[in-house]
Parts: C-alpha cells; structure tokens; sequence
C-alpha cells in the first residue's frame, strides 16, 4: 500500500514571525516529509520563507475560511497532494511522527476523511473535551 502524500496548508496574518519559523522547522523535521507546503499571507505580506515553501500573499483579509480555501486552491494546482494537514501560523508539530502517522491513518482506510489534532498549550494542557460551536 502506497502512503499517501501529504500538503501542508499554513494561514498567518502576519502578526507571529517567530512562531511561523518555529511551525515551519517542526514541518521540515518530519520522517516523512511533507509534498508540498503552501503559507498564505491572509492579508498582510509574508517574510522570507525557505525555497521548499509556496508563498500566497492574498491582498485582503479573506477571513479563516478564504485563506483556508486560498491554500488549498494553490495545493490543488500542484497535484500532487493526497492529505492536506491545515495548520495556524501559532501551531507546532511536537513529535516527528506526526505526518507518517496521519499517512497510515489514511492508507489503512479509504473511507477516513478528517483527522483532528489535539490541541495542547505550552504546558501540555488540553481541554478533555473540545466541541466546536457557531459563535461560541
């Protein structure tokens, strides 16, 4: 079974350089590394990013969904993708499994469509239940 290649989609205003470096560094130490990686500026300019990153500078804020969408636009045109793991410019991916465990996730089952990270802070501390609301 071949494992599936995996895009890596980044949202950032622009406003957590530091932590957009530190994310990326967390993408480029992963036994399996990502495809593709595409950060959209949503709204603001991008710093420099490193020559395996794709820049998408949008030139208003879309809002989360349209940046979202604006990366995953720019994904597809590479063709190359199997998995998208959308990520925040304030996220960091603290093991390097990361990747080759969403690949078997998705080559063991073809009908797996979502998996969900688990959101910890920088103590480690996660709610024990995460429902997501409209406006809550």
């Amino acid at each position: 079974m071949r494992h599936p290649r995996v895009g890596v989609a980044i949202l950032t205003m622009g406003t957590r350089p530091a932590e957009l470096t530190d994310l990326l560094a967390s993408v480029a130490g992963q036994d399996t590394p990502a495809a593709r990686v595409v950060v959209v500026g949503n709204g603001s300019p991008l710093p420099a990013l490193p020559d395996w990153v794709t820049g998408v500078e949008l030139p208003e804020n879309l809002g989360i969904s349209g940046g979202r969408n604006a990366a995953l636009a720019r994904l597809r045109e590479f063709g190359d993708v199997d998995v998208v793991v959308d990520l925040d410019d304030d996220g960091l991916l603290i093991s390097p499994d990361v990747f080759t465990r969403l690949a078997e996730l998705y080559a063991a089952d073809e009908r797996l469509g979502v998996v969900s990270f688990r959101i910890a802070d920088e103590r480690g501390r996660t709610q024990r239940r995460h429902v997501p609301r409209l406006r809550a």
